[in-house]
């Protein structure tokens, strides 16, 4: 996947804290630090202050950045005399400012501006982990056309090279990312977009704020690409945060999952009732069938009669088990399921707008906003996309599925009212998860 830069000197700094932890104050703490030290550039000036650029999931979290700093933070606009986004944060680079924006963004910036970036001696913080990798929605058929036709060559590693300068049509946005190194084709079937090393290796000291990080895709991009990280833990003392050696045990976990009442409706091994995942409408299961009950697979070959059954539960869950006003409940599946589920307590919204509906999306991150919920739901079974396995298979790089599971559950239950340490009622029905949840509240995972 490496294919530009001058190679990566410095090792990036992983925070591996918990939701709650510490991580963006300590992030707001190292900024406000800054303003009194002496910044050494490559070619021996000083300026009076570090140059940052801050990278959030959301627009809401920018507003917080820039008000808890005491450094000017500018957040790229599309305003008159800069045009889109893009040329505001490039002329924000050229004039040396400190930059708050989201990842959404970040993803999109090209080579000639990381370029910039690394001659201005920039230091990155990131919050949460970037999508360093995105599957490209085509066909085979297409791909054997645009090779057949010479208009793309398949290099090393499966590096896609665009031959056809004068092509206009409707992979032009495909030609974008290939003329940008940024374009693989996994065993000749599936194509994929990574982001290039460059977005890391441009700046003179990188932060990442997250959670379990080796689960995460940008860990295995990591690990493909032989960029070097290294992962700390957070503490606080005498009201200053402090990064310290790696430590999972310093984490309240056994406390943090006393407090998660989870719905189970076991006796003696047996379910009695079809609340919980051991439920489905087939008779006999295989083990590996009820180890894939509600991931994508099981949902897409669900049958009505199950699915109204999920819907069911949720009703009964949120006014039997728990009694939940609607205001207090957050839920989640996958997109496409969620319009199925919906019903008088699980509302969703099919235009989009969250502020009309207590649907939260299945990989929110970084937010406050639902702080005082405090009933959950969490529908889904969450396995790597198989393809996303293979790739990363090919760098000899195996895949922890069921460390990505958990972590992207206790970032989804960290939603919630746990995040100010009061008790949250859950509702997890795959059975997996909640073994998942269980292993790492006692450090098994």
């Amino acid at each position: 996947m490496k294919v530009r830069g001058f190679g990566m000197t410095q090792t990036i700094n992983v925070i591996d804290a918990i939701c709650g932890a510490g991580k963006t104050s300590w992030a707001i703490q190292q900024i406000n630090d800054s303003i009194d030290k002496n910044k050494k550039l490559a070619f021996g000036e000083s300026l009076d202050t570090e140059k940052f650029i801050y990278v959030t999931p959301f627009l809401n979290e920018v507003d917080r950045i820039k008000n808890a700093t005491n450094i000017d933070f500018v957040e790229p606009e599309a305003i008159q005399g800069y045009g889109t986004k893009m040329k505001h944060f490039q002329a924000l680079i050229m004039t040396g400012k400190s930059i708050v924006t989201t990842h959404e963004l970040f993803k999109k910036l090209d080579l000639d501006t990381l370029d910039v970036i690394e001659e201005a001696g920039y230091t990155l913080i990131m919050d949460e982990v970037a999508n360093v990798l995105e599957q490209y929605e085509i066909t085979k058929s297409d791909i054997d056309m645009l090779i057949g036709q010479g208009t793309i060559a398949v290099g090393e590693k499966g590096k896609v090279r665009w031959l056809d300068d004068d092509y206009k049509g409707k992979f032009s946005d495909m030609k974008i990312l290939a003329e940008s190194d940024n374009l693989i084709l996994q065993n000749g079937v599936a194509m994929f977009w990574t982001m290039n090393t460059r977005a890391f290796e441009a700046f003179e000291e990188v932060y990442i704020l997250t959670y379990l990080f080796d689960g995460q895709t940008q860990c295995n991009y990591y690990k493909a690409n032989d960029i070097k990280f290294k992962k700390f833990s957070v503490t606080n003392v005498n009201g200053r945060y402090e990064l310290i050696e790696y430590n999972p045990k310093v984490e309240p976990r056994k406390k943090l999952y006393d407090l998660l009442n989870i719905y189970e409706d076991y006796k003696k091994g047996k379910s009695v009732s079809i609340m919980n995942s051991n439920f489905d409408s087939r008779e006999k299961l295989t083990p590996i069938q009820k180890q894939y009950l509600l991931s994508s697979t099981w949902f897409d070959k669900a049958s009505e009669k199950d699915i109204k059954q999920l819907s069911n539960n949720l009703l009964n869950y949120f006014r039997n088990q728990v009694s939940t006003e609607n205001e207090q409940l957050f839920w989640t599946t996958i997109k496409d399921v969620a319009p199925k589920l919906k019903n008088a307590k699980c509302k969703y919204n099919k235009k989009g707008d969250r502020s009309k509906d207590n649907f939260v999306p299945i990989n929110a991150r970084a937010t406050n906003e639902y702080a005082d919920r405090n009933s959950m739901a969490y529908v889904y079974n969450r396995f790597v996309n198989p393809m996303e396995k293979n790739f990363f298979k090919e760098y000899d790089i195996t895949v922890n599925e069921d460390l990505l599971a958990v972590s992207d559950l206790i970032q989804f239950i960290f939603r919630g009212c746990i995040r100010n340490d009061e008790p949250m009622n859950c509702y997890i029905p795959a059975e997996r998860m909640r073994k998942l949840l269980k292993d790492w509240s006692e450090y098994k995972i």
